[in-house]
């Protein structure tokens, strides 16, 4: 059962595991949200605590034993933002020991993982949420809006830049890592699945692990995505475009004025063009630019409200687990075809 305030809010006890890069963020949103109780923050390495001390902590404990959270009954949930390899193992433990979970993505590294996980949480009646966090982007819904309306028009394909020079990480390549955030976003706007994958990549760095890579993803209805993604650029880039017959859509993530333009430019063939004219006749459209206003709000913030409120609401979860696994799919697939020089591989 949920905690209650005297007034009679519902308030979800939560622990986090794990306080390396993105954990002490996801810390600081429970700790502030008015209807989470933040009560454990575990870390192998004691030093980590120092990263949170500043916040409203309260009651909170510092342990550096997983196995102390899941254990406290009065936890109804934990944050998993640990290294990808350990995702399986400790949201296993958690399902396990009746918690809700919140897992950064990847979710799992093999899809027979994820749909155990995804089966055991049915089973105990429990939730999964994985982390990706550009779903909860005020700027990202803007896009789904925009591909799904006319303004677009028909959507002939999108493209991904995500590059900077380092975070490196030491368990997974660049693809698992960057990855995700792009086909979390194609797959969310499309609301497909790729059937296919092709990828290439570069191991300068470590000679066994992929620090470079380009994929492109196909998906039904004959859509295609291509995703650039770096450790080695010292351009820091984050760029998603939809490329339409009426128009092409920007998504600037590090400009933080205008997040998304629209250029209403496109190209089409006219159907009234005479069969017997050169090979085609095109139609050219060009128009005004346009910078839609967004509602600027931490992303994080809002996917931990969802997070709280699905537990204490019964609301549904957008990036639940199966939305996971598919893209965990993509990811092996992609791996895949890594293996055999590029050739195109099916997500299965």
């Amino acid at each position: 059962m949920s905690q209650k305030t005297e007034s009679g809010k519902k308030i979800l006890n939560v622990g986090v595991i794990g306080l390396g890069h993105w954990g002490p963020n996801v810390a600081r949103n429970l700790a502030n949200h008015p209807r989470a109780s933040l009560k454990y923050v575990c870390d192998t390495n004691e030093k980590a605590f120092r990263k949170v001390q500043s916040l409203p902590l309260g009651d909170c404990r510092f342990v550096t034993d997983p196995a102390e959270v899941f254990a406290d009954r009065a936890v109804q949930a934990v944050a998993i933002v640990t290294p990808s390899s350990t995702h399986y193992d400790l949201t296993r433990q958690a399902l396990l020991a009746g918690k809700h979970v919140l897992c950064e993505k990847p979710f799992t590294l093999l899809t027979e993982q994820g749909e155990e996980l995804c089966r055991l949480a049915a089973e105990r009646r429990k939730k999964i949420m994985v982390g990706f966090t550009f779903l909860y982007n005020n700027a990202v819904r803007k896009l789904k809006t925009l591909g799904d309306s006319k303004t677009v028009g028909k959507l002939y394909y999108l493209t991904s830049n995500r590059s900077h020079m380092g975070l490196v990480r030491q368990d997974v390549d660049v693809i698992w890592d960057l990855a995700p955030h792009d086909i979390s976003i194609f797959n969310y706007i499309l609301g497909a699945v790729p059937e296919k994958v092709a990828a290439t990549g570069a191991m300068p760095l470590s000679g066994n692990r992929c620090d470079v890579a380009f994929l492109t993803l196909y998906y039904p209805g004959g859509v295609i995505g291509h995703i650039y993604l770096s450790w080695l650029d010292s351009n820091k880039e984050r760029l998603l475009r939809l490329i339409g017959d009426k128009a092409r859509v920007d998504f600037d993530d590090l400009n933080n004025l205008e997040p998304v333009r629209i250029f209403r430019k496109g190209i089409a063939l006219n159907g009234d063009a005479e069969p017997d004219f050169g090979a085609f006749r095109f139609l050219l459209r060009d128009g005004d630019i346009i910078s839609p206003k967004i509602k600027m709000a931490e992303p994080l913030g809002q996917m931990i409200d969802c997070f709280v409120s699905s537990i204490l609401d019964g609301k549904k979860i957008m990036t639940d687990g199966r939305f996971a696994v598919d893209i965990t799919r993509t990811l092996l697939a992609a791996q895949e075809s890594l293996k055999n020089n590029g050739l195109q591989q099916p997500v299965k």
